[in-house]
């Protein structure tokens, strides 16, 4: 069947507004999930602090920050909201897969994960990346360099119990589908259809007006956003809101829709008070707070 555009549902604040979480006056932490984060390495402070950040920012009531120690030590001494485990880095500096067995024990505690932003491409990523999605039992986001690794081996999603997201770019998307870049532009919205059934994933895939796809085929538009928030880190403060969402027990479709319409609106404030130029991935996290004060209201 030729999938086309006009059979998208486009994504509306209203609509975001009756998937959001309520926030009543005897809730705790506790009521809003706890979300891991294992993302950042050495070099790739942003990749590790901006999910975080942006994760709390959208209301999570707790974060788990993973990352190696190197970042650990730049971190804590200013934003110290996150309940931090430092990890022990490999020659390349990003995580040990000796961690693996901390990882999976903290992975317990949660309520979501997210893992990929920064963490590098080599052997013990992949080793990583692969024992959380066999032995996840909460939603798990798949980022940037978590995208890259199970793109040599694709078939490992079909090995999880647990619900995944995906948020590839177009070229991180045509690693994972084996499809050129051409191919995908030209039946965008078929392709990415039957990615998501034989996968069983839901699909956000990054780009002018984002496409969502859930597993079960409902496909959404996104149509806030703009080019200034075509600059590295934006897709980390992305997945953060993401995961901060399903923390919060919203289906991964829903804290999909959620995450990418609020993110591009807050790109959208940002472009007019700053200059699509001139705007920065941390304004998108700042503009957070007088945008949910709008909604709350």
């Amino acid at each position: 069947m030729d999938i086309r555009y006009e059979y998208m549902s486009k994504i509306n604040l209203d609509m975001v507004k009756d998937k959001l979480p309520c926030r009543y006056e005897d809730s705790h932490k506790g009521t809003f999930g706890t979300m891991l984060s294992i993302s950042g390495s050495r070099g790739m402070v942003g990749a590790g602090m901006f999910p975080v950040l942006a994760a709390l920012r959208s209301g999570v009531g707790l974060v788990r920050a993973m990352m190696v120690e190197s970042l650990y030590r730049i971190f804590s001494k200013d934003v110290l909201e996150p309940i931090y485990i430092p990890l022990e880095e490999n020659s390349e500096g990003t995580i040990s897969k000796r961690e693996i067995p901390k990882i999976l024990e903290n992975l317990s505690k949660c309520s979501s994960a997210l893992i990929g932003c920064g963490i590098g491409w080599n052997e013990d990523s992949r080793e990583i990346v692969e024992e959380v999605i066999k032995n996840s039992s909460v939603p798990i986001i798949i980022d940037a360099d978590g995208i890259n690794v199970i793109s040599e081996n694709i078939d490992i999603l079909k090995c999880s119990n647990s619900d995944i997201i995906l948020t590839p770019h177009i070229k991180e998307f045509s690693r994972l589908s084996g499809r050129s870049i051409e191919e995908i532009n030209a039946d965008k919205a078929q392709i990415s259809t039957d990615f998501v059934k034989k996968y069983g994933v839901t699909l956000v895939l990054k780009g002018s007006n984002t496409n969502i796809i859930s597993k079960g085929g409902d496909m959404y538009l996104n149509m806030t956003g703009n080019s200034g928030m075509a600059k590295g880190g934006s897709g980390d403060v992305l997945a953060g809101m993401i995961g901060s969402l399903l923390a919060q027990k919203l289906s991964p479709l829903d804290a999909s829709i959620c995450a990418v319409h609020l993110h591009g609106l807050c790109g959208d404030r940002c472009a007019k008070n700053m200059s699509k130029t001139s705007m920065l991935p941390s304004d998108i996290i700042n503009q957070l707070p007088s945008l949910f004060i709008e909604i709350e209201k």
